[in-house]
């Protein structure tokens, strides 16, 4: 076997892999996401946050594991919290189930069971994909820059939910390959 012969099965044997991660890791994205929606559902909003972060947790540590990356609880929660922060996701909804329940106290809870599910599916989408990206391009907790992302987390956030709105979740298309930086 010459040297070139060599390289092309090294790199079609790499390319094999980095599709099987990349596919792994959508459908582990993925499974997380719809988790989170039930989730959202209990009429107890501080549990149901508590749990939907939990599983986002969970998600991180399972994400960081594929990548061989060493997973710390609380750069974990930092960086969910610094989502949570800079894009206001949960004020967001928090604020309209606040200034509904003051005005009409029924409707609170009708809209919480609604919004919060698809707020869950969204956030756990759109930090997941971040991950799968910051991970893929070599990085690690320690050097993660929530700033930096900011505009691209609203961006996943969107798209989170709108693929939480529509009635696909269940055959919801992962992010392309193409969108993933490949390991040099």
């Amino acid at each position: 076997m010459t040297a070139t012969e060599q390289t092309t099965i090294d790199g079609t044997l790499e390319n094999v892999k980095h599709r099987y991660r990349i596919s792994r890791v959508n459908r582990l994205v993925r499974n997380h996401s719809l988790l989170s929606a039930p989730l959202g559902a209990i009429p107890m909003p501080p549990l149901a946050m508590s749990l939907i972060l939990a599983n986002n947790l969970t998600m991180l540590k399972r994400l960081s594991s594929v990548y061989d990356v060493k997973f710390s609880k609380d750069a974990g929660k930092a960086a969910i919290s610094s989502f949570l922060g800079s894009c206001g996701a949960l004020s967001i909804s928090g604020r309209l189930i606040w200034g509904l329940s003051t005005a009409i106290p029924v409707a609170a809870p009708v809209i919480s069971i609604v919004t919060t599910p698809l707020m869950g599916f969204a956030l756990t989408y759109a930090i997941g994909h971040l991950f799968i990206q910051h991970f893929e391009s070599g990085g690690t907790f320690l050097n993660f820059d929530p700033e930096q992302v900011k505009g691209h987390y609203a961006k996943l956030f969107k798209e989170g939910e709108k693929l939480a709105e529509s009635e696909k979740l269940a055959e919801s298309e992962t992010i392309a390959e193409d969108e993933i930086p490949a390991k040099a």
